[in-house]
């Protein structure tokens, strides 16, 4: 389990617990027309709708089998999107994030995937990392792609949105190969 006033710098921001005062940026998040559709949750009609996944969030935290972080600017302390780690089994942790509409294409959440995949490792123990998005989510397909993360297979079932399947890719970063792709950049 990780201290509740972890906080991971990077060179641009700062990755936090999530709190309550996230609701209004979440919430904002969600109004924008699309957003949630390559994600398991569906948009909240109320801010109220919000309190129990932030409770979820911080049941998971306190028992140590996930983390779940806003990603803010770090010279502004301005919220900008969510990461999160989850345990999965024996050493394999999941990743899941998204980005505000106004803040994506900018390079932030490959930034803070970077951050996250190594505290993962470092701090957590993990030997594998993975992900998921929906096929047609070419933007954090290219954000796992840039943080190092394998295709490993199609899901065709991978959750259900409405009634209807929708199909996600798998990706993954074993330790050892994240340690070879930090071995490459540093000479």
């Amino acid at each position: 389990m990780i201290p509740a006033d972890t906080t991971i710098i990077t060179k641009r921001l700062r990755l936090r617990r999530f709190a309550k005062s996230d609701i209004s940026f979440v919430f904002s998040a969600s109004r924008h027309e699309g957003f949630c559709d390559g994600m398991r949750w569906s948009p909240p009609q109320t801010e109220d709708e919000l309190l129990a996944p932030l409770a979820s969030n911080a049941q998971a935290w306190e028992s140590g089998v996930g983390y779940t972080f806003t990603i803010e600017n770090r010279t502004t302390a301005q919220p900008l999107g969510r990461i999160a780690i989850r345990f999965q089994a024996g050493s394999l942790w999941d990743l899941g994030f998204w980005m505000h509409p106004l803040h994506q294409r900018q390079g932030f959440m490959t930034e803070a995937t970077l951050a996250l995949i190594e505290y993962g490792f470092l701090q957590l123990g993990a030997s594998e990392i993975q992900a998921a998005h929906a096929t047609w989510n070419v933007a954090s397909k290219r954000v796992l792609e840039r943080a190092g993360l394998h295709f490993v297979k199609r899901i065709p079932e991978g959750f259900q949105k409405n009634g209807q399947w929708i199909e996600e890719d798998l990706h993954s970063i074993t330790r050892q190969q994240w340690e070879q792709k930090i071995d490459r950049t540093s000479q």
